[in-house]
């Protein structure tokens, strides 16, 4: 959840300027894709690249900021940087002195409602207490209406409680100030595919697509078109795909779509990854014990005739008919000693018997 949220964050704030060439460009796909499996240093790597190009690219020096301060052991929030109380209050939470934190707290709140109530939020939605960080997040608007990336927070925070339909409404609201703003499609998508509505998930995914062409949109847009039933689509776009991200999803949705072109052996193999890579998933579970039951069935189908039990059984009849004739050789009864048809059927000339 926090590389998403950390990926969420760099999508925001990054803004390619106009007349940025494709270098720029394709350094910072690179540098998203290593926040989102977590390798920090290489994407500060290629973020310091696109400095070197563009020395007055200010909001690439404030990515690396946030991300030094993201992986260095003593790191700060914003909100505990700006305010004491709010630091002290998470101190004295780490050495599990309750009643000092809720009177930090309370100080905090004195000092800047703003800072207070989203520093609650964060902290309580890294607890996993959603209602309570999405009411935070709120009182938070309501001391700051241009603090739009709460509508941003709370529509996460929906899809973390499984409130798929709950997160339309404030990702719609986040949308309607940052209308070119891919990552918000990508969660609109997440919440409509969860919804089953998959065809609004890839009119989102697609506008998603078209505004930052991310190998993480094309994930997504790839799992999309195999709940569509699109199979082959499916597999032309999460394939390729595995060379970058290696997850228990891409391989159950990739044996999926081999599954449904009937490519049983195929199916097997990815399906077999997934469950390795797995925690209990009993959906693909059900769809590898599918896939295996298919492949046995095609090898039976195909097997060779001649191991047909019923042709077996007929063979020793052919014997027994070839062995009859044995006794009677072809010219045999073209002997002078059988001069008639009544000879041949067993009867003795009267002359050879004496």
């Amino acid at each position: 959840m926090k590389k998403l949220l950390l990926y969420g964050l760099i999508c925001l704030l990054t803004c390619i300027p106009a007349g940025a060439n494709e270098i720029t460009e394709d350094y910072m796909d690179i540098a998203k894709n290593y926040c989102l499996i977590g390798d920090y240093p290489n994407a500060i790597s290629y973020l310091n690249r696109i400095l070197a190009i563009e020395p007055n690219y200010t909001q690439v020096r404030d990515i690396i900021v946030m991300l030094n301060r993201f992986t260095s052991q003593d790191r700060k929030a914003y909100a505990t940087r700006q305010n004491s109380s709010i630091y002290n209050a998470m101190v004295a939470k780490y050495n599990g002195d309750s009643t000092l934190t809720l009177e930090y707290l309370k100080k905090a709140a004195n000092a800047n409602g703003f800072l207070f109530y989203n520093f609650l939020g964060e902290y309580y939605k890294e607890l996993g207490n959603y209602n309570m960080a999405i009411a935070a997040f709120n009182s938070a608007l309501e001391y700051n209406p241009d603090f739009v990336q709460a509508y941003l927070a709370v529509a996460l925070c929906r899809y973390e409680m499984g409130d798929y339909e709950g997160v339309i409404p404030p990702i719609t609201k986040f949308l309607y100030f940052n209308q070119q703003e891919s990552f918000a499609y990508m969660v609109r998508a997440k919440a409509y595919m969860m919804m089953g509505r998959n065809n609004d998930a890839e009119t989102e995914i697609v506008t998603a697509l078209a505004l930052n062409d991310d190998i993480m949109y094309r994930f997504i847009h790839g799992i999309i078109l195999c709940k569509k039933g699109q199979f082959a689509q499916a597999k032309n776009i999460l394939e390729p795909l595995t060379d970058t991200i290696s997850n228990a999803d891409i391989y159950k949705y990739l044996g999926i779509a081999y599954l449904g072109l009937k490519d049983y052996n195929d199916a097997v193999l990815n399906l077999d990854k997934a469950i390795v890579l797995s925690d209990d998933d009993k959906e693909l579970e059900a769809k590898y014990n599918e896939a295996k039951a298919a492949l046995r069935s095609a090898a039976s189908n195909s097997a060779p005739q001649q191991n047909n039990p019923s042709q077996q059984q007929q063979e020793p009849k052919t014997q027994v008919q070839e062995s009859d004739s044995e006794d009677f050789p072809a010219d045999y009864y073209l002997n002078d000693d059988y001069d008639s048809e009544e000879d041949i059927n067993g009867t003795y000339d009267e002359n050879q018997k004496k």
